[in-house]
């Protein structure tokens, strides 16, 4: 039986009042902070409330802790003790009934492992606030102090040369990525030499590996559940860094920007970006990574009002684009997914 607009509103306020649960940000799920079934706390059971789909009714419900699932609203409601909410053909609504089930990402119900170790930091690891590296990319005061960032100090070997950002999760260390103060072109050419003489060959890149970083967010800790409404998504660190720099958003609390670590994002990603009620979502990759915008927008916009700060010239990025630049992207060329997807079309 199809539910009224009313009978829904009122089963949903019931839900909320009885499991202490709230919506996500993109009003399409209740959060539970506890599982009903289980007593796993950390908000993994989830209501999808919003409107039907293919693969998804209202009130189906999922705990990504122990798996248990419900289908339909009166199975809910059944479960946790609430038949007094239960609608039937006759009932004359003033009343309630049931909710329960969260099929994340659309497809089909899996558990989500957003579990993560602390992880140290690369021995003799020491926090800068000057680096000749860094100031040369243009770092300030404002961006050594919002953002930790070291070096080992030339005590460490195997970090000579690399300047070495921790990745901060609630608080913890979860990971780090270091980056060789040379540019790709003089490591390129170092590693042929190096080849052929059979000498150690430089990384680019040498991050942690105690955690995989499907599970990670750079900047993750500046979105504050129930305050921050939108969120920009970029490819690196130093997008972050530089796009804070440049929009002067060190201390707005309403919109963050957070890396994913490449123009993909993972379902744990997705989820723990719902789990913090995020509202928006805007995807600032790369202007030349049109396919991989197509892909995660696809998957965002779902789940979040979705758009993409489309870059005009498709081989820069906010590192090195600068604010006229970067103001004239967000102000006249922020487009829907339809929208980016309409004026990427090949002819």
């Amino acid at each position: 039986m199809e539910l009224s607009k009313e009978e829904k509103e009122h089963i949903i306020q019931e839900l909320s009042i009885e499991l202490h649960a709230k919506p996500d940000g993109s009003g399409k799920n209740l959060i539970v902070p506890q599982c009903p079934y289980c007593g796993h706390e950390g908000g993994k059971y989830g209501i999808y409330i919003g409107k039907p789909t293919e693969r998804k009714k209202p009130f189906m419900a999922h705990c990504f802790s122990c798996g248990h699932s419900t289908q339909t609203l009166d199975q809910l409601l059944t479960d946790i003790g609430r038949q007094d909410l239960i609608v039937t053909e006759t009932f004359d609504l003033n009343g309630d009934k049931h909710i329960n089930s969260f099929s994340f990402l659309g497809d089909e119900e899996k558990e989500i492992d957003d579990s993560l170790c602390i992880v140290e930091m690369p021995e003799y690891y020491k926090r800068t606030h000057f680096n000749k590296y860094l100031n040369q990319r243009g770092f300030t005061e404002d961006d050594y102090e919002y953002f930790p960032v070291g070096t080992t100090r030339h005590m460490n070997f195997k970090f000579d040369d690399y300047v070495i950002f921790p990745i901060i999760d609630t608080g913890d260390v979860v990971g780090y990525i270091s980056r060789h103060i040379w540019n790709k072109t003089d490591i390129d050419e170092y590693n042929r030499k190096a080849r052929r003489n059979g000498k150690f060959q430089i990384m680019r890149y040498r991050n942690s590996t105690e955690n995989d970083f499907v599970k990670l967010l750079y900047n993750y800790d500046t979105i504050i559940e129930g305050e921050t409404d939108t969120v920009i998504l970029v490819e690196g660190v130093f997008d972050v860094i530089s796009l804070t720099r440049k929009l002067n958003l060190y201390n707005n609390t309403h919109i963050a920007i957070v890396a994913t670590f490449g123009k993909k994002i993972s379902d744990i990603q997705i989820y723990k970006l719902q789990s913090k009620r995020v509202h928006t979502i805007v995807i600032g990759y790369d202007g030349d990574a049109v396919d991989a915008i197509k892909k995660t927008g696809e998957r965002l916009n779902e789940y979040f009002d979705c758009y993409i700060a489309d870059i005009e010239d498709s081989s820069q990025d906010f590192d090195s684009m600068d604010f006229w630049e970067i103001y004239d992207t967000f102000a006249f060329r922020l487009k829907t997914l339809t929208e980016y997807k309409l004026n990427k079309i090949q002819i």
